[in-house]
């Protein structure tokens, strides 16, 4: 009961500045930090397949699949929605810092370099291109604040956004493209009205400073 208590309070998000050179704490703390990264990446990287195979197997339509089949992609589905739900606050920062971040120059220079036949090497428009760039940049703007050495707390409402916009994503993958991408923009909405919540009670800034000023003062008198 104590951990589902958990999940309705704002958990501390993990900074992206983790991923440093230098690195001071003992030899023994730092390769124990490293196997739980490394176990935490590995981890990651497998519900990311559960949850890409659950889907691939619900949206195949084409195929005739057996009844224990679907429930077995099902059962997957909810097994993944659940770990990412459960650690949202430890991998928000990829999703800006580590996946659609960098994604993003490198659509704008496939944008300015690309040539006739790399679009039709790739089976893409240069609409399809912009689309695409237009949606990632969007993404970033909506996730950024989770990026960086001091992220503001996950609250319940981001655990949600942030789950169901990666399934929406994945279930994008797995499905033919037609515009408009539904998947694609019912993800990025939920994004939207997490972020929308986050600046409404997101104290003003002058106000978060006279705070500071005011707790300095106190504490040095």
């Amino acid at each position: 009961m104590s951990h589902l208590r958990g999940l309705l309070k704002p958990a501390p998000t993990s900074p992206t500045d983790q991923f440093r050179w230098t690195d001071k704490r003992p030899i023994r703390a730092q390769v124990t930090s490293g196997f739980r990264t490394a176990a935490g990446l590995i981890a990651g990287y497998a519900v990311m397949l559960v949850c890409l195979g659950g889907w691939a197997v619900v949206s195949d339509h084409d195929t005739a699949r057996s009844g224990r089949a679907i429930a077995t992609a099902w059962g997957a589905l909810a097994f993944a929605a659940t770990v990412m739900f459960w650690t949202a606050n430890r991998w928000a920062r990829f999703v800006t810092g580590f996946i659609f971040g960098p994604a993003v120059p490198k659509i704008v220079g496939v944008l300015a370099f690309g040539t006739d036949s790399y679009y039709s090497t790739h089976s893409i428009s240069r609409v399809e291109v912009a689309e695409f760039l237009a949606y990632a940049v969007a993404v970033v703007a909506l996730t950024v604040r989770f990026v960086g050495k001091h992220p503001p707390p996950t609250t319940l409402l981001d655990r949600f956004a942030l789950t169901f916009f990666v399934f929406a994503t994945f279930r994008q993958v797995v499905i033919p493209y037609r515009f408009p991408p539904w998947s694609l923009l019912l993800g990025a909405l939920g994004l939207l009205i997490a972020w929308s919540v986050h600046r409404i009670h997101r104290p003003p800034r002058r106000k978060h400073l006279s705070r500071q000023h005011h707790r300095l003062t106190q504490a040095s008198v």
